[in-house]
């Protein structure tokens, strides 16, 4: 698109995240559900009835209702598959958490492997990543400091 058609688009304004869509095999629904749950400290949200004719599946939410995750029971989707190692090269989605040393202590309180960078971004705080049962990675850090 040149410059002078670009200008005639409408921009857009971002308002915020909706939801993360997670597609997970069949088999494992109950296992990531129990990892979003157990590990992450997600609540369980009420799943729209009329989701029931597509498949099954799980909506999960944090306490604050800022985030929220929507597995999706599928065979036919693109899932990396249970036992592959987190990636911060490879698909993720990075989450901002208020403290990442106590997201530390809780992954190391429930001994979930996890893997660190430390400084990588030059934002002073570590990255943590961890892999859900079907290995989908997943980042959390800090807020950047304000510059």
């Amino acid at each position: 698109m040149d410059a002078s058609a670009q200008t005639q688009v409408p921009s857009l304004t971002w308002l915020g995240s909706m939801h993360e869509g997670i597609p997970v095999s069949h088999q494992n629904l109950d296992a990531c559900i129990e990892f979003y749950t157990k590990v992450l400290g997600l609540k369980l949200l009420k799943r729209p009835k009329a989701l029931d004719d597509i498949g099954r599946g799980a909506w999960l939410g944090d306490a604050d209702d800022k985030v929220q995750f929507h597995l999706i029971a599928t065979e036919r989707d693109y899932k990396p598959g249970p036992g592959t190692k987190y990636s911060a090269t490879g698909r993720h989605t990075a989450w901002l958490v208020a403290d990442i040393e106590a997201f530390r202590k809780r992954m190391e309180g429930l001994g979930i492997e996890y893997g660190e960078a430390k400084n990588l971004l030059g934002a002073g705080s570590a990255q943590l990543f961890v892999v859900d049962p079907e290995g989908h990675t997943w980042e959390f850090q800090e807020p950047f400091p304000k510059r």
